[in-house]
């Protein structure tokens, strides 16, 4: 390698930076790991994973720190390798490659891609979420009918991988004369979950899409006293059809659309329901509120955050203004806490059954946390213009993507809010989880959560055996490991 930028610091115990790069964000993970290594560069990042190999030591990797369960954290006395100091953003003129470092986080990405080309990736609204795992998850956002996911515009990746003999390279997968072999490695990477092949570096986008100039942007809160389990469920069932009715991509998709469906736990006063649209004529977006609106309850302005989304804005009004504008209006993280997920994707609509158990463990249950909800998010359109095969996210007939969420402070609390999600979850969808069937179809690798049983099938459904080829090929010793990574065959 011809890199020749500085070595980072290693971090251990007594070091006063160890606490802050020992934890997640969620706050429920805390390592113990023997150091720290922070890396400037992919010639930093070779000599980590050489001489953590060479101490016998095992090695997970951070990008943002916004994993939900313990893939990171949960390797004590190994070494936890930072890659939160490469975090440039250029274009690379001699490849005609736009390049996203590892480390860099995804409202840095919009802001520099935008501002310095015009381009853009459909990527999260979580603007401290890293791009590694963001991108190697194959991430999707508010621009993902529109686009599809951020994979779906990846050319190739720069990645740190580990042979037979246990030596380290560094090799860019995905230039012009790949071979097959490599070609699998890149396939892998555009969606096989984070911490698994190896370490990518960097991210290459030949064509990524044009940024949009503008965007409409409305946000709703509907009181949860008007309704009851009857009118909650033509509610949520009106949601869903229209975007059952309209998840295929192509005229008529409503793909300049992404929806947001917060429905929150009591005492939360709201259901609110955020929206943008990033077409000229706002039209459609009118037409999908007034459909999708409910009967009994009228809505009224946002009046506290939900989840890790804040206030995106005080009023009815739907606001026209810069699409960078509106995407940091809904970059929201929230604050680091304690906290539990899960994922279903869903082709079609709810049930009544499912219908009055959400609206059961939301409203009627023993359980009073207002930061506990589940958030509906819209789906399809050109995310489903792709073939199941084309990446390793197979799920691509969804209408809706749903992600189940709870948030709490102290350690004292875990059981609570834990019983809490594990019941709903299970009540939803028994023991297996969201099995694909037609109208269900699996869980998001990057919503992950570690007490699902076949996780395998769940995640990636008939493309596993190929990630596995690929584990078996660029990563033999399986030294990127951890609770969901890929198996060896």
């Amino acid at each position: 390698m011809t890199d020749t930028a500085p070595q980072g610091p290693t971090v251990r115990a007594g070091d006063a930076r160890f606490p802050n790069l020992t934890r997640g964000f969620n706050q429920r993970w805390v390592a113990e790991p023997a150091y720290v290594r922070l890396c400037c560069s992919p010639s930093d990042v070779v000599a980590a994973v050489d001489s953590a190999l060479q101490a016998g030591l095992r090695v997970t990797v951070r990008g943002g720190g916004h994993c939900y369960e313990d893939f990171v954290y949960g390797n004590d006395g190994g070494v936890v390798i930072d890659l939160s100091a490469m975090t440039d953003v250029y274009f690379d003129s001699a490849k005609g490659w736009y390049v996203i470092e590892a480390g860099a986080t995804l409202f840095d990405v919009y802001s520099k891609l935008e501002k310095q080309y015009g381009v853009t990736i459909p990527g999260g609204s979580c603007y401290s979420v890293g791009a590694a795992g963001h991108i190697t998850g194959a991430g999707y956002g508010l621009l993902s009918r529109k686009f599809g996911l951020t994979v779906d515009h990846l050319t190739a990746v720069e990645v740190i991988h580990v042979d037979g003999e246990r030596t380290v390279h560094c090799d860019v997968f995905g230039a012009d004369g790949a071979t097959a072999d490599e070609q699998l490695m890149l396939w892998a990477n555009k969606g096989g979950g984070g911490g698994t092949f190896g370490i990518v570096t960097k991210f290459f986008f030949a064509d990524p899409p044009p940024a949009p100039s503008e965007a409409w942007l409305v946000s709703e809160g509907y009181p949860w006293k008007g309704f009851d389990v009857d009118s909650f469920t033509e509610f949520l069932q009106g949601y869903g059809r229209f975007f059952v009715d309209h998840k295929d991509p192509g005229p008529g998709s409503f793909d300049g659309l992404f929806a947001l469906l917060h429905l929150t736990c009591k005492p939360a006063p709201q259901i609110v329901l955020t929206m943008q649209y990033v077409d000229d004529d706002p039209g459609p977006l009118h037409a999908f509120r007034d459909q999708v609106r409910p009967k009994c309850a009228a809505p009224e302005p946002v009046v506290r955050p939900v989840g890790y989304h804040g206030i995106p804005s005080p009023s009815l009004d739907v606001r026209f203004m810069p699409w960078l504008f509106v995407t940091q209006i809904l970059n929201g993280s929230g604050n680091p806490q304690r906290g539990k997920y899960g994922a279903a994707y869903m082709i079609g609509n709810f049930t009544d059954t499912e219908c009055e158990t959400v609206y059961r463990n939301l409203r009627q249950l023993d359980y009073d946390n207002d930061q506990a909800l589940l958030q509906v998010d819209s789906y399809g359109g050109q995310v489903n213009a792709v073939a199941p095969h084309e990446t390793p996210v197979p799920q691509r007939s969804s209408a809706m993507k749903l992600q189940y969420q709870t948030y709490w402070q102290n350690e004292t609390d875990d059981d609570v809010n834990l019983g809490w999600f594990s019941d709903f979850y299970g009540e939803m969808y028994g023991p297996r989880g969201p099995r694909p069937d037609g109208r269900l179809d699996g869980c998001y690798v990057n919503y992950p959560d570690a007490d699902l049983v076949d996780w395998q099938t769940l995640y990636y459904k008939d493309n596993y055996p190929r990630l596995q080829e690929a584990k078996a090929r660029w990563d033999p010793l399986d030294v990127f490991n951890h609770k969901q990574s890929i198996e060896l065959p």
